[in-house]
């Protein structure tokens, strides 16, 4: 009986473990049919909302924006985990799976908008890889611009070398040898897919490779990241781009980009190895803390390899665990990328096989010591940095890598078996060696247009900055205008004058001596500048008009008359100049355009060097940073004005060369040294105004979208003709043929050819722009007088 009682209790165990699990599964079961039928609901809320304007593959799902809201709790400041120039990105949760995505919002004053948004969806649902970050989804609702991708925590190769740590956030482990890499070698199969791999017909390339942009995840494994200024195009093409606009980091941009707006797969190589020598030394590219030789990461790297103090630029956490070899193999292949010519730079292919075979002989090596690294025996400009196409990544990339670690192998013993030699070449180039110097004259000579008042106001400004926006608009004495009396002067801001980056420009009137709205036609002409809210230019720049042209005074200078700040309108009152823009009287081709003549050409020249000349000044000490055709205004008299001062900057002062600021200005007019290192100028200034010279004495655009087709921008097409008599004469606008002499024209371009010279110490001072142009005028009114002589004895 004992033993049937027993059986009997063991059966309805098993009986109820039975139950149970078919009650776990079937609650399994009705989980997963709710889970589907969300994720249902979900899609069918995406197909009811309005979609994106191109076609996206189904891959990528959109998301409705009560979703998105949901996982980051309403965009909580909480769960920012980055901050970048396209807007925030928060940590968030999606779907009852709860998966970890990160998820970047576009901010409303972003400089990158919809064209990049849409840009990175339709590269990323096309194009996928081990090493790119994988696109979850979007949103686009309600203007939102949202982007939804996998979460990385490994955050960022930046925040791993050394931006955590200068934030005040807690340090993240120092990155091994072994471990960069790896790191930067998966970077580099990423964007050799992008290059070659996806497929026959389309090829990639990035334009904004950073190690900001390279994520890792929970392994370190690499992902490259945001593709908003990624260009997708034919493969079979040789010159795969040219871009109407240059676009970038500063500090990454390649230089042969920058001055030919030519981009090729080869600019991204340039960036890349930028990257390799920041991941070497475990600093930012460009850093104003540093002396001035060796701000900029990419020039300071390439002198210390030709000098052969390559552990200058080694990262001191690490420098007691690389070997020579692997050292000395690892910047071989960067220094290969940062060539000047794109077409000696190594492929994505060749620079993978590069840092495996440093990460070979790093493995393999048992010594580590840098002593032994040697300086290389040939220079950057004589080394012959050609390597055979790799036709074909699968096929060759075992053969190309045996045959680069062998000829390393022998390459580093022939440097041994000569070290004695060369340790004493070392020291001897030590004793030689001089440091380049890149100062530039800080202060331009006085113009000789002077203004006492302003004078004393402006360097009062320069010693005590006011510490808030009251105290700028107090300081300026500039007449404070209502929204009432604009409107009145306006006619309710009926006529429009223009609209640019900063907002649209009424016409209005106003009376002389008050400034009270006058009826319309009498009175003093106003121009009204308007912010516009979504502006990229904003408050700071609005503010920054109001501090210069509040105190600065010059006819050649555009005069502010003040401001109105009232609720939302922020606006500034100028006078109004009836002949627009000097870039409107020499682009524009309508029924009414009618040509400038030359001696109104040279004589605007003349009026824009001099009032760039008393900003230069010790005076007013002011470095422009925006000098373009569109910004000299043009009055009645054929009297040129510079305006809009939204990026102007005090010059450097005491014995300073150059002031370290973010990039600002006009792309085509930007002095290479400013847009590649950041050096900024009066220098700066004078390449613009060389630029400027281009464009009125050819009556071509620097930006021509003609020239910009054939691979070229106005500098690059000019620079060949102007160094001979035919040449000038093929260069000059055809529609003032005629009109001057073959010595003036000399005289003109040779000017222009000296300002835009790529050593800033070979570019003249702004005084001396004026005398130039002034003996241009004294040698055209001489010529007219011997030539009416002449027609008088004839």
């Amino acid at each position: 009986m004992t033993e049937t009682s027993n059986g009997i209790v063991i059966l309805i165990t098993l009986l109820n473990i039975l139950v149970y699990k078919l009650q776990k599964l079937q609650e399994a079961q009705q989980k997963k049919i709710k889970l589907e039928e969300a994720e249902k609901t979900d899609i069918q809320e995406t197909e009811e909302t309005n979609s994106l304007s191109f076609s996206v593959p189904a891959l990528c799902r959109r998301f409705p924006l009560k979703v998105i809201q949901s996982a980051t709790n309403n965009f909580s400041e909480e769960l920012v985990i980055g901050k970048g120039g396209f807007g925030n990105v928060y940590k968030g949760i999606i779907g009852f799976r709860q998966r970890k995505v990160a998820i970047k919002r576009r901010k409303l004053d972003s400089k990158q908008g919809t064209k990049e948004f849409h840009s990175e969806i339709e590269l990323l649902t096309k194009f996928q890889h081990i090493h790119i970050v994988s696109l979850v989804g979007y949103c686009d609702e309600y203007e939102e611009m949202i982007l939804v991708y996998e979460y990385l925590p490994g955050e960022s190769l930046t925040d791993h070398l050394y931006k955590r740590a200068r934030k005040g956030k807690p340090s993240l482990p120092t990155l091994s040898w072994v471990q960069r890499l790896k790191i930067v070698t998966g970077a580099a199969r990423g964007l050799d897919y992008l290059h070659t791999g996806t497929g026959i017909e389309n090829r990639v390339i990035h334009r904004d490779i950073k190690t900001s942009n390279i994520l890792l995840d929970e392994n370190l494994a690499a992902k490259i990241s945001d593709f908003g200024l990624s260009k997708i195009g034919p493969a079979n093409q040789t010159c795969t781009y040219v871009s109407t606009r240059v676009k970038g980091t500063t500090g990454y941009i390649d230089p042969y980009y920058f001055t030919t707006h030519r981009l090729t797969r080869k600019t991204d190589v340039y960036a890349f190895g930028v990257v390799l020598f920041e991941v070497l030394s475990g600093r930012p590219v460009v850093d104003t803390s540093l002396n001035e030789e060796q701000i900029n990461l990419a020039e300071w790297a390439q002198h210390c390899h030709k000098v052969g103090h390559l552990d200058k630029i080694t990262d001191p956490s690490i420098k007691g665990d690389i070997s020579s070899d692997s050292l000395n193999a690892y910047v071989d292949v960067a220094i290969k990328c940062l060539h000047s010519q794109p077409k000696h730079r190594p492929t994505m292919a060749e620079i993978v096989v590069g840092l495996e075979s440093a990460l070979t002989l790093q493995e393999k090596s048992t010594h580590y010591s840098l002593v032994e690294i040697l300086p290389s025996d040939s220079t950057i400009e004589d080394e012959d940095c050609s390597i055979p196409e790799v036709k074909s990544t699968k096929h060759k990339l075992e053969q190309s890598k045996e045959m680069m670690i062998n000829s390393s192998n022998e390459w580093h013993r022939k440097k041994q078996s000569s070290a004695r030699m060369k340790i004493i070449r070392r020291v001897s180039g030590l004793l030689s060696f001089t440091a380049r110097i890149f100062s530039v004259n800080g202060d331009a000579k006085t113009s000789g247009y002077r203004n006492h008042n302003s004078f004393l106001s402006l360097h009062h400004w320069v010693r005590r900055t006011p510490s808030n926006q009251e105290e700028v608009l107090q300081s300026s004495k500039l007449k404070r205008f209502s929204i009432n009396d604009l409107n009145k002067a306006t006619n309710n801001f009926d006529s429009v004058l223009g609209e640019g980056g900063f907002g649209r420009v009424y016409k209005g009137w106003v009376k002389e001596n008050t400034f009270a709205a006058a009826k319309w036609g009498t009175g003093l002409g106003i121009a009204v500048k308007t912010l516009h809210e979504s502006s990229r230019q904003g408050y700071k720049e609005w503010v920054a008009e109001i501090q210069f042209l509040g105190l600065l005074s010059h006819p050649n200078l555009l005069k502010l008359f003040g401001y109105c700040l009232e609720g939302r309108h922020k606006l500034l009152i100028f006078e109004f100049m009836p002949q627009g823009s000097l870039a409107n009287l020499l682009f524009r081709r309508d029924s009414h355009f009618k040509p400038l003549s030359w001696k109104h050409r040279t004589s605007i020249a003349l009026g824009a060097a001099k009032g760039l000349a008393y900003l230069h000044g010790a005076e007013a000490n002011v470095i422009y940073r925006d000098l373009k055709t569109s910004n000299i205004l043009i009055d009645s008299g054929y009297n040129a004005k510079l305006s809009d001062f939204g990026f102007a900057k005090f010059g450097p002062e005491d014995d300073e060369s150059h002031v370290s600021t973010r990039i600002a200005g006009t792309i085509g007019y930007l002095a290479p040294e400013y847009a590649m290192r950041g050096y900024l100028t009066k220098k700066s200034d004078i390449y613009s105004f060389g630029v400027v010279l281009l464009e009125i004495f050819t009556g071509r655009s620097v930006n021509e979208r003609n020239l910009l087709e054939t691979g070229q921008d106005l500098i690059s097409w000019a620079m060949p003709y102007l160094t001979s008599e035919n040449g000038i004469l093929y260069v000059m606008d055809a529609d003032i043929k005629g009109q001057y002499t073959l010595r003036a024209a000399l005289a003109a371009t040779s000017l222009a050819v000296k300002c835009i010279s790529a050593d800033p110490k070979s570019r003249p001072e702004a005084n001396e722009v004026v005398q130039e142009l002034e003996q241009l005028q004294d040698l055209e009114n001489l010529e007219n007088i011997r030539s009416e002589t002449l027609q008088r004895v004839l």
